[in-house]
C-alpha cells in the first residue's frame, strides 16, 4: 500500500466506493449519498490522484471551512477505497448562528407542500427532531391513542425521547400510519430525496409570495426554531436539553442567544466547570440556578 496516490497512474472513478462506504464503513444512506455527491464534484475540478492538486483546490475553494472538512474526509475515504493513504487538513470552523424564522413561514410551507410532505414538515416543528430522526419512524413509534410519538432511533448519540402530539399532527400521523405497514419507514422515499422534494416545493413557494426568506428555511431549521422557541416561553434550558434529547447541556446553550425576544424577564445563561468560575459570574451578578452533571447554572436577568 502506498502512502500517496500516483498522479495518472489510475481511471478516476467511483465503481466500488459506494458499496465500499455501505459495507465496509457501514455508513448511514444519507452520508454515503453525500460522500459520492462530493467525490463525483472533485472528479469534474480536480485530478482526485494527486494530493497535492487536490489540497491547493480545498485551500482555495470557496466554501464554508465545516464543508472543507467533510470534503476532506470524503477524499480520505476514497483513498483508503482505492489503497491510499491520505490524512485530510483540520480546518478551524466558524461560528454561525442559524436561521431563526418566523412561525408564519413555518406554516406556510407546511401547508404549501401538502401530502405526506406536509405531514413530515409538521412533525418536524413540534417535536424538534432532528430530519433522519423523523425519517426512521415506523407505526410501532406512534401510540395514536394517547398521541405519542417515541423517537427511538436517536442521531448523532442523541438520548431517545417522547413527543406529545397536537390533534394536528395526530390526523395527519394516523392517516399515514393506517397506509403503512408496521415494520416499514412513514416515508419510504430516502432522505436526500425527500429533502430534494421539500427544496423544490419550497422554491416554487418562494417565487408564487415572492418571499426569498422562505429558502433560507432548511429542514434543520424546524429543529433550531423549535428549541428557540421553547427556551424563550420556559427559560428552562433543561426542559429544551431533554426536548433536543442532547447529552451536553453546551449544545443546548446556543439557543439561549438567537432571539431577542424583548421580554422583560429575558436571561443570560452561563455554565460554571470550576470555583473560580463559579465565584467570577456570582460576583459578575449571575444567581445560582441548580448543579447539573458536576457543573453549576446559573442566570442574570437581561
Amino acid at each position: 500500500m502506498g502512502s500517496n496516490p500516483i498522479p495518472g497512474t489510475y481511471p478516476e472513478s467511483t465503481t466500488g466506493y459506494e458499496e465500499y462506504l455501505h459495507e465496509v464503513k457501514r455508513l448511514a444512506p444519507t452520508t454515503v449519498e453525500s460522500k459520492l455527491r462530493i467525490i463525483r464534484r472533485l472528479q469534474r475540478r480536480v485530478n482526485l490522484w494527486d494530493t497535492e492538486s487536490f489540497e491547493r483546490y480545498l485551500l482555495n475553494a470557496k466554501m464554508t471551512n465545516g464543508h472543507k472538512e467533510s470534503v476532506g474526509y470524503a477524499y480520505q475515504d476514497w483513498c483508503k477505497f482505492n489503497g491510499f493513504d491520505y490524512c485530510p487538513k483540520r480546518f478551524k470552523r466558524e461560528e454561525k448562528l442559524p436561521h431563526i424564522p418566523k412561525e408564519s413561514e413555518i406554516d406556510q410551507l407546511i401547508s404549501g407542500c401538502g401530502g405526506r410532505l406536509s405531514c413530515f414538515l409538521q412533525l418536524l416543528k413540534e417535536s424538534a427532531c432532528r430530519p433522519i430522526e423523523a425519517w426512521r419512524l415506523t407505526p410501532e413509534d406512534f401510540d395514536l391513542k394517547q398521541k405519542l410519538c417515541y423517537i427511538n432511533k436517536p442521531a448523532k448519540g442523541s438520548n431517545p425521547r417522547i413527543l406529545k402530539m397536537s390533534d394536528k399532527l395526530t390526523a395527519m400521523v394516523t392517516r399515514i400510519v393506517n397506509e403503512t405497514h408496521p415494520d416499514s419507514r412513514l416515508w419510504k422515499a430516502e432522505l436526500v430525496n425527500l429533502r430534494r422534494s421539500y427544496q423544490r416545493r419550497r422554491k416554487t413557494l418562494s417565487q408564487r409570495l415572492n418571499d426569498p426568506n422562505l429558502n433560507r428555511i432548511s429542514l434543520r431549521t424546524f429543529r433550531h426554531w423549535k428549541a428557540t422557541i421553547e427556551y424563550s416561553k420556559t427559560k428552562d434550558i433543561l426542559y429544551v436539553k431533554r426536548l433536543l434529547g442532547h447529552k451536553r447541556i453546551e449544545n443546548t446553550l446556543v439557543y439561549t442567544h438567537l432571539i431577542d425576544f424583548g421580554e422583560e424577564d429575558s436571561f443570560s445563561v452561563k455554565i460554571a466547570s470550576t470555583i473560580e468560575e463559579f465565584t467570577t459570574l456570582l460576583e459578575s451578578g449571575f444567581e445560582y440556578v441548580s448543579d447539573y452533571e458536576e457543573k453549576k447554572i446559573l442566570r442574570k436577568r437581561k
